[in-house]
């Protein structure tokens, strides 16, 4: 096929193309290739902005007719999806306690854990301490028992899918119980349908929003230590009790003593110790896991790069760096933001929309 084509476009000049590799054929076909007519390119851009078109309509379609379907769990997925399952509370019930590791604090061993992560630093942290990691298993344990063994007895009768709504209920609570890492996890599982089912996801969602705070004399003395002064002398009005709490602090509506009304964020007590803690466990069953070759999936390499952003999240000079970029990048439609941070403790000057 090159040879001929090439003896047609251009008489004796390249006859000899076909003794020099198929390499020089090909760039000889593509060198006396006819340029594409300029009609044709015309009528396919046209033609995918009439797919892309056509593409819009059907989604809006197909969003229409899934809301109108009278599959029950579909509607729940799509009301889900519409937020339609949050109600006005800020808070998780009130019987529902965050279980975190807090009693290293007092024994002054903090400082040997890593800021930024690091697998093996957290490693030689957890190893040296097994009777903090068995505490810490037994706690899971306990609080994830009871909805294990409901869940086995639901498909050993053939309850499951009576009992789902509240068993999503529970699964919620237990992850919130569980503390932050797995409420991270949580919150990523509750956008999965592939995963789970409708019913599980709309509870799962209140994780975004729907957190136990701590108590407020706790975080007025992380203000106190990590800002170096008590809340009052940096602030001229503070709320008595946050205004919303998520898996890694709390938020607090506040004034400075210029007037700015402000939003301060306070860092749970114990947040690095259990979140390292539980890093180490599920990366040590990840590790365990990796003798099966059956399991194609490395759990190891997915949470070393999930970790790795998490711990971004956990540094609040960090937060307030970025803050401080956005606000310089949105200058014309934002105001400037002004903050104040300490790595588990960041005030910023709230927007105008924020403070109605």
């Amino acid at each position: 096929m090159y040879p001929k084509l090439g003896q047609q476009s251009c008489s004796g000049r390249c006859s000899n193309s076909s003794s020099r590799g198929s390499l020089q054929q090909q760039q000889h076909v593509r060198a006396h290739q006819p340029a594409q007519p300029r009609r044709r390119r015309v009528a396919c851009a046209a033609a995918t902005k009439t797919s892309v078109s056509q593409m819009s309509a059907s989604m809006k379609e197909m969003r229409s007719s899934m809301e109108s379907s009278e599959n029950e769990q579909l509607k729940v997925l799509m009301a889900g999806f519409r937020g339609q399952n949050l109600d006005e509370s800020d808070f998780a019930s009130a019987n529902v306690r965050m279980s975190l590791v807090t009693d290293l604090q007092d024994a002054g061993l903090t400082d040997a854990l890593p800021l930024a992560y690091d697998p093996e630093a957290i490693n030689r942290y957890w190893d040296t301490r097994p009777t903090a990691v068995i505490t810490r298993i037994t706690q899971l344990m306990g609080i994830a028992g009871n909805f294990i063994s409901g869940l086995a007895l639901d498909v050993a009768q053939g309850k499951l899918k009576d009992n789902e709504v509240k068993r999503a209920i529970q699964l919620r609570d237990i992850v919130t119980s569980l503390g932050p890492a797995y409420i991270k996890l949580g919150q990523a599982l509750s956008i999965r349908p592939d995963i789970l089912s409708p019913a599980a996801m709309n509870e799962l969602q209140k994780l975004c929003d729907k957190v136990p705070s701590f108590d407020s004399a706790v975080a007025m003395q992380v203000i106190n230590d990590e800002l170096g002064a008590p809340w009052y002398e940096i602030y001229a009005d503070l709320t008595p009790e946050p205004i919303a709490a998520a898996s890694l602090g709390q938020v607090y509506r506040g004034r400075l003593k210029t007037g700015e009304e402000v939003a301060v964020k306070v860092q749970r007590p114990g947040v690095l110790e259990t979140v390292t803690v539980d890093l180490y466990i599920i990366r040590k069953i990840g590790l365990f896991l990796r003798k099966f070759p059956q399991l194609t999936t490395d759990v190891v390499a997915l949470l070393d790069e999930w970790a790795a952003r998490f711990f971004d999240e956990l540094d609040y000079v960090k937060e307030g760096r970025n803050a401080t970029i956005f606000s310089q990048q949105m200058a014309a439609d934002l105001p400037q933001a002004s903050r104040r941070c300490s790595r588990r403790a960041l005030h910023s000057v709230m927007s105008t929309c924020d403070a109605a």
